[in-house]
Order: structure tokens, then sequence, then C-alpha cells
């Protein structure tokens, strides 16, 4: 090899060096079991995000770089988004990932107190996690094939997995509250939209250093968000049109009962029948109780379609002018189908995916007649 081709490899090599040493941010990954494909890396700030997309082979080492920016975490997905493994960012900190592809919950991630101590609370939790893991996707297996008996057998241990991981994460957390990890584990294992409580009870115990973190900032404001929807909260006020022009309110359903069931056509209105809001219809009466059906749709017109082959007409608003999105997130809808009913007031007496919960609701207040059968 000549002078000349020797001295570029070197500087080539000494400017790569350089740019390593000086990126604000070096994520250096291995992970076994982890098969060629694209992975993405999601750098997240509090009003910003980029991503990366980085092709990787198995058994080598990925370097995830960022010369620049003000990030406070990495998100890496594979398994085409099906998996994911999480990183807590300081500017200036390079990081290790290591671990089992087959398992990202077990990820052992060194560089920063954060991850440092997240990694401890893993290794602890690692038979739990292995295990939950495990089940998830028995559970996962059992519903594509229908196979009852399995999904039977697998649900009560996994709902035993949770709690026990719920009580270590509250030990944890109790005995680090100036950490910033145990604003993780409040964020990974309390969060709960129906029930904001717990979490909110967490929060309350970490140390007043960590007001300023941006985990601490959302776990407030999403609690103080889960509050305003809980039962016996007021329901959110709304402003909406339906298919038929009719503008309502909130308060458009003062003095009679309401249900706003959440929906979409691409459901099949989301099992109307299965959430038997037809028989609650059929059995309801105009000065007693009122359904609106919330669609996600856009077109008012494909659900007027959708919708004329039933016999009760029903009260729906679409997502036209983003009516819908709008309603979805005052409401903190998660999931479809999702029903709410309000009282004669506008108070929240009863949130449910349950058709069944939600007919026995309203027989019990009295907003529609009690089925003999």
């Amino acid at each position: 090899m000549n002078l000349k081709k020797l001295l570029f490899i070197g500087c080539i090599f000494c400017l790569f060096a350089a740019c390593t040493k000086n990126a604000a941010y070096q994520i250096d990954v291995k992970l076994s079991n982890l098969e060629a494909q694209d992975i993405y890396a999601v750098f997240e700030a509090f009003d910003s995000k980029h991503v990366d997309t980085i092709v990787c082979r198995p058994s080598e080492t990925i370097s995830i770089i960022r010369q620049e920016g003000a990030y406070t975490t990495l998100t890496i997905y594979f398994e085409n988004h099906k998996d994911w493994i999480t990183v807590y960012l300081e500017p200036h900190k390079k990081i290790t990932v290591s671990g089992d592809a087959l398992y990202p919950q077990l990820a052992q991630i060194k560089g920063t107190r954060t991850n440092e101590l997240l990694s401890d609370f893993r290794k602890k939790a690692a038979p739990l996690l292995k295990e939950k893991t495990q089940l998830s996707g028995a559970i996962d297996t059992a519903e594509h094939s229908s196979t009852d008996h399995a999904r039977a057998e697998h649900t009560p241990r996994l709902a035993n997995i949770d709690h026990e991981l719920t009580t270590q994460a509250e030990h944890f957390i109790r005995k680090h509250p100036d950490d910033e990890a145990s604003a993780v584990l409040i964020q990974e294992y309390f969060l709960d939209p129906e029930n904001p409580l717990p979490a909110e009870t967490l929060i309350n115990i970490l140390d007043a250093k960590l007001n300023d973190s941006y985990i601490v900032k959302n776990l407030k404001a999403y609690c103080q968000k889960a509050k305003q929807t809980i039962v016996g909260a007021q329901a959110p006020d709304f402003e909406i049109i339906n298919i038929y022009g009719t503008p309502y309110t909130r308060h458009s359903f003062t003095g009679k009962y309401c249900v706003l069931a959440f929906t979409a056509t691409w459901c099949d209105l989301c099992q109307i029948e299965n959430m038997l809001l037809d028989k609650i219809a059929q059995a309801s009466r105009p000065e007693s109780l009122d359904i609106m059906l919330i669609s996600l749709d856009e077109d008012p017109q494909k659900v007027r379609d959708f919708i004329k082959s039933h016999t009760i007409r029903w009260n729906v608003c679409t997502d036209s002018a983003g009516q819908a999105i709008h309603l979805l997130e005052a409401y903190n809808i998660r999931s479809l189908p999702r029903c709410f009913v309000l009282d004669k007031n506008g108070t929240i007496v009863l949130k449910t995916d349950n058709g069944i919960e939600l007919k026995q609701s309203l027989e019990a207040l009295g907003a529609i007649p009690k089925d003999e059968k």
C-alpha cells in the first residue's frame, strides 16, 4: 500500500474517531437473536423527533450516532415495530445496550444512572419479565387460533405476574424517590386512564428536584387529564354537529341519561349488536335516554349509507372537521369500542367496552326498562 493511500485511510479513520468522540449521542447496541433487518432509531425531545433507519446484520454491534440535538429518549424499534427498547439519553454520555432480541424487556443498558437503575430493576425481575413475554406470546397465538383453553389457562397467571411486577416497581420507587428511574417505572407500571390515583400517589412521593423532569411533567399532565374522565367526574364539554346537521353540546342531554358510544364503520360501528346498543336503543324512550355514536369516519355520507340498513335512526357524529378526534382526545379514548354513560346532570356514571355491563347499568339507573327475560 503506497504512502498516500495509507495517509488517506489514516485521515478518514481519525476524522471518524473525532466525530464519534464529539458526537452528542452514541448508543452501541448488540442483541443476540436479532435477525438481519431494518431497525428504526427514534430520537425524541420535548417538542421534536428524529428517525434514523439502520440496516443491521446478525451478531454485529450497531452504532447509533447523533452529532447534535437536545434529545431525552431514544426508542429502538425492530421486528417490524413489534418490539422496542427505550434508552434515556444524556448528551455526551456513551451508552451500551445488550441483551436478547427475543426478550427486549430484559435489555441491559449502561451509560447513565437512569438506564443503569432500570437495568438493575429488570435484572432482579428477569424471571417474571421472561415468563410474561412467553405467556403473552402464547396468548397471542391462542387468539389467532381461537384456542379458548390456552387463553383461559395463561390469563390468570399473567395477571399474577403483573401484580408481582407492580409490587416490585412500587418498592423500587419508594426506595429511590430522588431518581428519574422511579418516574419511568410509574410510567411503565402505574399509568391507567381508568384510575390515575395510584400513579398520582406515587408521583407525590418523588423528590421535588424531579419536578422539572419531562417525564414527571408528562406523568402529572396525564393524571390530570385522566381524572377528567373517571367515574364521578363532570363529563368534558363538546360542540359537535351530527350527520344530519344538528348541533350538540354536552348540555343538549341535560335532564336525561346519555350514552356516548365511540365507534367506527370500519369495525361495523364496533359491533352495535355485540355492545347491545341496538337492544338498548329499542328499549329506550326519547325522554329518558339519548345515544350518540361518535364515529372515526370522515365521510358523513358513508356513515349515512352504512346505517340505512338499520331500522334505528342512529344519532351519529363523524370525524368531518376533526370532530371525533377532538372528542377521542377529550375523553381519553385508547381503544374502540368505548361507551360512556352520563347522568341527567352530565356526570360520568359508567365507562365500559362491555355491552352487558352497559345494558345492566342503564336498567339499574332506570334509563331503560329491565329486561324480564
